[in-house]
């Protein structure tokens, strides 16, 4: 098939998406009997500036629904399932067509948080980055207000992160970001390598975000320039190796007519064209990279069926198997102004103009170049400002540290 070909067909298959994916109004609360799992609607309204009201799909501040298990007793702790919507969705999506129905068999708290079309990134906007900012939202907000609010367990095998569609890319990366916290991750259906044939979803990303419709006229807003930095450091592809440690479970139609669905629709196209060479890509990559990863491609498409299939397909692997919790060594790839890798948190003094990769061995931490000097932060009170590269010493007793 031609280039242009390929084009015209993943740019009509992407906005067949925003259809097909698509969920209506927000779900309400539901007063059900307390042995039944339980759903509620909770607000988490984001610091000023992070997620402008004209990013939403409603008035206030931005909601999650969370899906209390059955029985539940605010006394016990859970594990935890965070799901991410998939693009034109909003956090009411996966109650809406009954995605999260499945996962109430697990006994975890089920956590839906707005997600929009912001795909969980922070807008590269002409590098200027920040607003909106979809990634810090959803880890420096959304996860430590759930965690305060609800008994969730802390051993790092009962975290879970699980997205459809642009859900998928989100669950893919954003669990590179925390890999200490979240054991498991999820991707069905996720567009999981944005650089296939980069310069299409470069631009379709902004238009499908209805970024010109809310006054952003940049042409590449979100990701920026198809195969520059920004974009490679958040492609679930090329940062593969931050999941090393981390179970993953991916599941993708291959776009042929789905037994579940009632018919074929175009959602099939888009699976067959995007999604599933996209998935093809992400697991070779992972394999290469030496990663846990259950692979389960299979006949279907782009619609709320297969989803279904897939979401009860995940709750059959289970998601809180044993992981590793302590790993001697790891690498981290990069272009998060801050974040928190396993024991170790940093925080640049100006956004990073490359991909740095963090790389630990034992008590050792390399950074690499990163445009700016950098402060880390462990959990046992140590801050170390160094410019970067370098190497520190991490301490374990004391807070000196040797270069």
């Amino acid at each position: 098939m031609r280039q242009g070909s390929f084009g015209r067909l993943l740019v009509a298959a992407f906005s067949a998406a925003t259809v097909l994916v698509g969920g209506g109004a927000s779900a309400l609360a539901k007063e059900v009997p307390a042995a039944q799992p339980r759903l509620v609607t909770i607000t988490i309204p984001a610091p000023h500036g992070e997620i402008p009201q004209q990013w939403l799909p409603y008035s206030g501040p931005p909601r999650a629904n969370v899906l209390l298990p059955a029985g539940y007793d605010p006394d016990r702790r859970y594990p935890l399932v965070a799901a991410l919507n998939g693009l034109n969705c909003s956090y009411s999506w996966w109650e809406q067509w009954k995605l999260a129905d499945p996962l109430a068999a697990l006994g975890a708290i089920v956590v839906m948080p707005e997600g929009a079309s912001g795909w969980y990134s922070d807008w590269w906007n002409g590098g200027q980055r920040g607003s909106p900012s979809w990634e810090t939202y959803e880890l420096d907000t959304v996860l430590p207000t759930i965690l305060h609010r609800y008994p969730i367990r802390t051993e790092r095998r009962y975290h879970a992160l699980v997205g459809i569609s642009m859900g998928g890319m989100g669950a893919t990366y954003l669990g590179g970001r925390l890999p200490g916290f979240f054991g498991s991750v999820a991707t069905l259906s996720g567009f999981v390598d944005p650089q296939y044939y980069a310069p299409l979803p470069a631009v379709a990303m902004g238009v499908l975000a209805s970024a010109p419709l809310e006054g952003d006229y940049r042409l590449l807003p979100v990701e920026g320039p198809p195969y520059g930095f920004y974009m490679r450091g958040h492609n679930p592809t090329r940062l593969v190796a931050n999941l090393r440690q981390t179970r993953v479970f991916e599941s993708t139609g291959n776009g042929a007519p789905s037994p579940v669905a009632a018919y074929n629709t175009p959602g099939s196209e888009l699976e067959g064209i995007v999604i599933y060479p996209t998935s093809q890509r992400f697991h070779n990559a992972a394999v290469a990279a030496g990663l846990d990863i259950t692979y389960q491609p299979h006949t279907g498409g782009h619609d709320i069926p297969d989803f279904l299939a897939e979401v009860e397909a995940l709750a059959k692997w289970d998601p809180f198997a044993p992981v590793i919790t302590h790993p001697q060594s790891w690498t981290n790839d990069t272009v998060a102004t801050h974040g928190q890798l396993w024991d170790v948190g940093y925080r640049f003094a100006q956004p990073p103009t490359k991909v740095v990769q963090f790389s630990r061995t034992m008590d050792r931490l390399s950074i690499s170049e990163a445009g700016s000097d950098v402060t880390i932060t462990t959990t046992a009170g140590c801050t170390i400002h160094t410019s970067t590269p370098a190497t520190v010493r991490i301490p374990r007793d004391s807070c000196e540290h040797s270069a």
